[in-house]
C-alpha cells in the first residue's frame, strides 16, 4: 500500500515540474508544438478563431412553464429556415479577412500601387523625391538593397531586373532579425524580382514580385504552409514600402553635411559621459553598424528594440590604426564593454558600460578622438552608398 502511494505522489511531483521546465524555454516549447501540430493560422486573422465552424441550425425548443401563456410573437422577427445545401459561396471556411498591407504614399510624390500580382512604387513626375530616370530608381533600388542587406543572385543584361537571392523575412516582409527568433517570430525564406520600368503613360516605376517563398519555425524548421493570395500581397507590398522608407531616410540623411558632421563629448540624461552625435537615432545606429567593423571592434550581441551593442576589444597594433588612418587610443583595456544609444533632443548619446553595468568614464574620454573619427568616416561611406552599383553574387 505504501509503494502503490509513493508512486503516486511522485507521479504528481513530476507533472509539477514540467511547466516548470517549460517556463525557460517557451519559444522552444512553441517550436515543437507548432511542429507536432501544425501552424495556428487563426493569429492571421482579424477575427481570431472561427467557433462559428461549428454552429448548426436548430429548431426552436423553448419550453413554456405549464400554467403560463405563450411568449409574446412578432411576425416582423420571424426568422424563416434555410436549406443549407441550397446556399452558395464560402459559407463556414476559414476566410482571410485581414486588410493588405498599407500602400504607402509621401508627400513627396511617391506612392505604392499593388497591381496584377505586382507590387509598384511610383515616382510622379512633379514630386521632389529626386528619381528622374531609370539610373536614378536602379540606385535606389541597389541602395535599399544594401541596408537591408539582401543580395543580388541574378541579373538580366541590359535590362533594368534582378532577382534576390533567398532571404529570411518576418510576417511584416521585413528582414530576420535577432529579435524575431527571440520571440519564436515564423521564418519566411523568399526570393524577389524587382524591375525598372514605365507604364503606358510614361511614369517612371519599380515593380517587385515574390517569386518564391518557404516557412520554417524560428529554430528553422520547415514547415508546409503555402501563402494565400492576399498574403503573397502582403509580403510584396511590405518589401516594396522598403523603397519609399529609404528615399525618406536619404533625404533626411543629406541634410547634414558629412564634412561638419558634430560629434561631440557631453554628459547624456543619466549624467554619464558619453559620445553626443547630431544626427537622426535611425542614422546613428547605421553609422555605429559601419563604424564597429572598422574599429574592428566585434559585435558580440545586438539588440534593436534596446539599442545596444555587446562588444569585444582586441588588442590592435600600431599598423592597424595606421592603416585604418584612425587614431589610436591611449589605453584601451582588452575586454568586453556594452554600448548604448539614446535620443537627446536633437542628437544622439553613445554610451559605454562595462559588463557589470557601470559606466564608463576616463575610457570614453581616451575613446573619443577614435570613435569620432571612425563615425566621421562611417557618414562620408553612408553617403556616398547611395551611388554604388549592383553586382550578382
Amino acid at each position: 500500500m505504501s509503494n502503490l502511494k509513493l508512486s503516486r505522489f511522485a507521479l504528481i511531483l513530476g507533472a509539477a515540474v514540467i511547466p516548470a521546465a517549460n517556463l525557460t524555454g517557451c519559444v522552444s516549447v512553441k517550436n515543437y508544438y507548432q511542429e507536432f501540430f501544425g501552424i495556428d493560422k487563426s493569429t492571421r486573422e482579424s477575427t481570431g478563431y472561427y467557433e462559428y465552424k461549428d454552429t448548426r441550425l436548430a429548431n426552436n425548443n423553448i419550453v413554456v412553464p405549464e400554467g403560463l401563456d405563450d411568449p409574446g410573437y412578432n411576425k416582423n422577427l420571424f426568422v424563416p429556415k434555410v436549406d443549407v445545401e441550397k446556399l452558395q459561396g464560402p459559407v463556414g471556411d476559414e476566410v482571410d479577412v485581414r486588410p493588405p498591407l498599407t500602400q504607402l504614399r509621401s508627400d513627396i510624390g511617391v506612392h505604392a500601387q499593388w497591381l496584377s500580382g505586382e507590387a509598384f512604387v511610383w515616382f510622379e513626375p512633379n514630386g521632389d523625391h529626386g528619381i528622374r530616370s531609370e539610373d536614378d530608381a536602379w540606385m535606389l533600388l541597389a541602395a535599399t538593397l544594401k541596408r537591408l542587406n539582401i543580395g543580388v543572385g541574378k541579373l538580366v543584361d541590359d535590362t533594368y531586373m534582378l532577382t534576390t537571392i533567398s532571404r529570411d523575412y518576418n510576417s511584416s516582409a521585413q528582414p530576420y532579425e535577432a529579435a524575431d527568433e527571440e520571440r519564436g517570430a515564423l521564418r519566411y525564406t523568399q526570393i524577389y524580382q524587382c524591375r525598372v520600368g514605365r507604364n503606358n503613360y510614361g511614369e517612371l516605376g519599380i515593380g517587385t514580385k515574390m517569386i518564391a517563398s518557404m516557412t520554417s519555425l524560428s529554430n528553422g524548421k520547415q514547415m508546409e504552409d503555402n501563402l494565400s493570395v492576399i498574403e503573397q500581397e502582403r509580403f510584396a507590398m511590405g518589401f516594396t514600402n522598403n523603397l519609399i522608407h529609404e528615399l525618406s531616410i536619404t533625404d533626411t540623411v543629406a541634410s547634414y553635411d558629412p564634412d561638419s558632421l558634430v560629434i561631440s563629448l557631453d554628459r547624456d540624461s543619466n549624467n554619464h559621459v558619453a559620445i553626443m552625435v547630431e544626427a537622426p537615432f535611425e542614422t546613428t545606429m547605421r553609422l555605429l553598424n559601419i563604424a564597429l567593423p572598422t574599429m574592428k571592434w566585434k559585435v558580440a550581441k545586438y539588440s534593436v528594440e534596446k539599442a545596444e551593442y555587446e562588444i569585444e576589444i582586441e588588442e590592435m597594433t600600431e599598423a592597424f590604426y595606421r592603416r585604418s588612418g584612425l587614431p589610436r587610443p591611449p589605453s584601451m583595456p582588452v575586454s568586453n564593454y556594452k554600448i548604448r544609444v539614446g535620443i537627446e533632443g536633437s542628437r544622439c548619446s553613445i554610451t559605454f558600460y562595462d559588463t557589470k553595468d557601470d559606466p564608463l568614464t576616463t575610457e570614453v574620454t581616451e575613446l573619443y578622438p577614435t570613435v569620432s573619427a571612425a563615425l566621421a568616416k562611417a557618414f562620408r561611406e553612408y553617403i556616398a552608398g547611395a551611388g554604388h552599383i549592383v553586382k550578382a553574387n
